[in-house]
């Protein structure tokens, strides 16, 4: 079992940089996480749940 599982985490920012690598940190512990941005997804960055 994973530190946050059964959590859900609302990262505002999350498309690139920091908000992008606390995304992907929340994810790796166990969060469903949902991401905000207003950037277009041309620009952000993908996550990966392993």
């Amino acid at each position: 079992m994973n530190r946050l599982d059964g959590k859900v985490a609302l990262i505002t920012g999350g498309a690139k940089g920091m908000g992008a690598v606390e995304a992907q940190q929340f994810a790796d512990a166990g969060a469903t996480v949902i991401i905000s941005d207003v950037l277009d997804e041309v620009e952000a960055v993908e996550l990966t749940v392993d």
